[in-house]
């Protein structure tokens, strides 16, 4: 854990189910296919595969993931 959130290696990207639709965006932009899910449906984020890359942050039009 890095509560200051500047150990890249430590950090995680997470999809806030409140907030995603299920639009696809993320999943799209993943340069790993970490992010699974089906359309109009919540997605989840393989942390396993996820390279911690940010694409996901940026793209998702809902800011429905967060960094931490």
């Amino acid at each position: 854990r890095c509560p200051a959130a500047a150990c890249e290696h430590l950090l995680g990207y997470t999809v806030i189910a409140d907030k995603c639709n299920g639009c696809t965006i993320c999943a799209k932009n993943c340069p790993v296919d970490c992010i699974e899910g089906e359309r109009k449906q919540i997605h989840v984020i393989d942390q396993s595969k996820c390279i911690k890359c940010g694409v996901c942050l940026q793209r998702c039009p809902r800011k429905a993931i967060i960094k931490g």
